[in-house]
């Protein structure tokens, strides 16, 4: 079974932990020094001395934190090298676009349209599958492509993924592969589905949720609040790495705090907290409950008065005031110009189609809008290969080409890509066609 996966990268590498679903940023230095030690497979003759002096130079300090790091992820012998997978890359590094990731590291997989249930919040507007969805072996073939990439991460999404008749077979071909797999999951089981899906093998789990049970089920359906606790108590119980997912609007705000103590209370891991967004069935479900910017600026404040009083780590978007708050809470995606949709994630859509965000039109493949679908879809994967897609950064420019779809208010705001990775293209389309405008949630404007 793979354990680690080292990804070569125009400028250096990346190193995931599949224990842990982590991944480092590489120099060439340390890609080097490691893959190396990977084709050797074993401790070379005079190492690590030998090896530092040669790809550290100078800076022979740097390499033996390097090596610390190494021996602490138990990357020095020769057993723990054999579950190390070397990814290299083929391509003429100066061919490579500079914008991007070589590889998308995470992949948000919508399996299927399907869900068992029709929430209000829905950005995609799920319930039933779309004509045309992909077939299992479709699925499986474009697992394997992700994985010659070098993917890190497989996120299966839908929709409800467990909709899916061969969710289980998906896994564990995934798993097999290498994956780190994550599943967002509305939570929401039969006694049937239950007796499998903990065991499935996904590593993670992201269940939505959407207030205490009143607010909760008024959005996502009679009962649905007890099931999904129920749900996070099986997950604890089994000791699974999970995240909760919130909509937060004007109607459940007041019900954050009982979403922390709640998390707490189930082990969950993080609370992930996303700011409506007229996308999808909110659009004509929920048109007046969208925050304004000072609802936003009293959210924030609100958050970070809670992240005081709980262990829950509370995530959200513009995350402004916290001085400690940086671009990213992700174990996986930096985020350190932009968000990672386009640069170092990518979603595949049920019929193929790939694009950088699931918030955007690409998300309809029978949406009238034929702008927006020409701006944020990148491809089909029907017709062309993940590779020759993700490498093409014209395809991705609403994403990749910061000076031009970056607010230019961003380039020189103190918090961009300290603690904010700027504006939204998809925020921006939507509020007056325009991807460079400014985000409707930025209250940069407000503090003192």
């Amino acid at each position: 079974m793979i354990r680690f996966k080292l990804r070569q990268e125009k400028h250096g590498g990346y190193l995931l932990d599949r224990r842990q679903g982590a991944a480092v940023s590489l120099l060439p230095p340390g890609f080097n020094l490691l893959a190396e030690l990977a084709t050797a497979g074993r401790m070379l003759p005079g190492w690590p001395q030998e090896g530092i002096a040669r790809y550290f130079d100078t800076d022979h300090a740097e390499g033996w934190r390097w090596w610390r790091t190494l021996e602490e992820l138990g990357l020095t012998s020769e057993q723990s090298l054999q579950r190390l997978q070397v990814i290299p890359l083929a391509e003429d590094l100066a061919a490579l676009p500079d914008d991007c990731l070589t590889a998308p590291a995470r992949v948000y997989f919508e399996l299927t349209r399907r869900c068992n249930l029709a929430c209000h919040t829905c950005f995609n507007a799920s319930h039933r599958p779309l004509s045309d969805e992909l077939s299992t072996p479709e699925i499986l073939a474009l697992l394997d492509q992700l994985a010659a990439l070098g993917t890190f991460e497989i996120r299966f999404t839908g929709g409800e993924p467990t909709e899916h008749p061969d969710l289980p077979a998906i896994v564990a071909h995934a798993r097999n592969l290498g994956f780190y797999i994550s599943l967002g999951t509305n939570g929401v089981y039969s006694e049937h589905k239950r007796a499998w899906i903990y065991d499935a093998g996904v590593d993670w789990f992201i269940v939505s949720l959407d207030g205490a049970a009143e607010i909760n089920d008024s959005v996502r359906g009679a009962g649905t609040y007890r099931q999904v606790e129920r749900t996070l108590a099986d997950l604890a119980g089994r000791g699974i790495r999970t995240r909760l997912n919130t909509v937060v609007a004007r109607h459940n705000v007041a019900d954050i705090e009982h979403l922390a103590a709640l998390a707490d209370r189930h082990k969950v891991e993080t609370l992930n907290l996303i700011p409506l967004r007229p996308y999808g069935r909110s659009v004509h479900t929920m048109p007046d409950t969208m925050f304004s910017q000072s609802d936003f600026y009293a959210f924030i404040r609100l958050i970070n008065r809670l992240r005081e009083r709980y262990r829950v780590q509370l995530i959200t978007t513009l995350d402004l005031l916290d001085p400690e708050a940086t671009t990213s809470h992700d174990l996986l995606v930096a985020k350190r110009h932009s968000c990672a949709a386009g640069i170092e994630a990518a979603v595949i859509g049920p019929t193929g189609d790939i694009y950088g965000c699931s918030y955007s039109p690409a998300s309809f493949p029978d949406s009238p809008d034929a702008e927006g679908r020409r701006l944020f879809v990148a491809g089909n994967l029907r017709h062309e290969p993940v590779r020759t897609v993700w490498r093409d950064s014209e395809r991705w420019a609403v994403f990749r080409c910061l000076n031009t779809y970056k607010n230019r208010g961003c380039h020189q705001c103190e918090h961009y890509s300290v603690r904010c990775v700027g504006s939204c293209p998809i925020m921006g389309y939507f509020r007056n066609a325009q991807p460079e405008a400014c985000d409707p949630y930025c209250f940069v404007g407000l503090l003192g």
